[in-house]
């Protein structure tokens, strides 16, 4: 329970620190440092890992479901998942951007009714709706075309922000629902994720030629890799782990409401119409949330199990991470 809340109290300062990190640097040297950071952070994992293995008696086991698709599976959920983001972030109203990339539920529940059929995947349909409809109020409300420091700054309308927020949102469903078959422990899952993250970012920044950020800035991206990123995830590892997926996994849900209540107390701006917009996705994502958690027995016992994502269990990871 602990490690399941520390992850998502680490996940729901991610918007806030990144508004302070993009004040002060631009967003390819944020998403370089934080990639950076992370991808330390999952190095060092493994080098112990691998050293552990290697003490043991029996010798290290084979991992199932190591290949092409784990790379597939990391770059599309943690590279494709932040890069959006972040670029989300960077150009359109960030309480805004924050609640379109954590909607990544509502398309989990379509996705869910098209494989499912039944009256829970129905009810998490219709709910889907209800936050599509925030998801236009957002789109058509007053301000939403108004172009941020930013957007401006790069000449790129807003609305560009929230196609990305979206996409964000896209590559997350994707990689709840393909995490589930791969085999392997986190940090072998996400380190080739953040090199190519690092690859990427190094790219635009030699591209755009950004200017080395202040030390300000640099602490605040170090700070998102390393907390929301690397640390988020590892808690939340530990969290699924031994039975919690089945009864800690609802806690990720709370990331969108209280990250977006920080940023709104922090003073973060936002419409009337946006926060209506915001309303109903929040809404719609609790109703999904408590949907699933009431599913009846029948229901659950049609259902496979959860697998749990354990690096310490001899076939990897056994269950899908929650959003950031």
């Amino acid at each position: 329970m602990l490690a399941a809340l520390g992850a998502v109290v680490l996940w729901s300062t991610n918007a806030y620190a990144a508004g302070v990190a993009l004040a002060h640097m631009q967003v390819e040297w944020l998403l370089l440092v934080q990639y950076g950071s992370a991808a330390v952070v999952f190095l060092a994992v493994r080098l112990v890992a691998h050293r552990n293995s290697r003490r043991r008696t029996a010798g290290p086991r084979g991992v199932a479901g190591a290949g092409p698709w784990v790379l597939v599976v990391g770059v599309v959920g943690l590279t494709g998942t932040i890069f959006l983001q972040y670029t989300a972030f960077a150009l359109a109203p960030i309480v805004a951007a924050n609640v379109l990339a954590y909607g990544w539920p509502l398309l989990a529940a379509l996705a869910v009714l098209i494989v499912r059929r039944d009256r829970s995947a129905l009810r998490g349909a219709g709910l889907a709706v209800l936050g599509f409809a925030g998801v236009a109020l957002i789109f058509i409300s007053p301000g939403a075309a108004d172009t941020g420091d930013n957007a401006a700054a790069l000449g790129t309308s807003p609305m560009w922000g929230y196609v990305a927020a979206l996409g964000s949102a896209v590559c997350m469903t994707a990689y709840t629902l393909g995490s589930g078959r791969v085999s392997v422990p986190v940090a072998d899952l996400l380190l080739p994720a953040t090199i190519v993250g690092v690859i990427g970012a190094a790219m635009l920044v030699a591209i755009s030629g950004a200017p080395s950020p202040p030390l300000v800035g640099m602490a605040a991206a170090a700070y998102i890799g390393l907390g929301p990123m690397a640390a988020g995830y590892g808690l939340w590892t530990v969290a699924m782990s031994h039975g919690g997926a089945r009864t800690l996994s609802p806690l990720g849900y709370a990331t969108p409401l209280l990250s977006t209540t920080l940023l709104i107390v922090t003073g973060a701006s936002a419409t009337p119409a946006t926060l209506l917009g915001i309303g109903l996705i929040l809404a719609s994502s609790t109703g999904v949330l408590l949907t699933q958690h009431r599913r009846s027995p029948t229901e659950v016992d049609r259902q496979p199990q959860p697998r749990e994502w354990s690096a310490a269990t001899q076939d990897g990871p056994d269950t899908d991470p929650s959003p950031r």
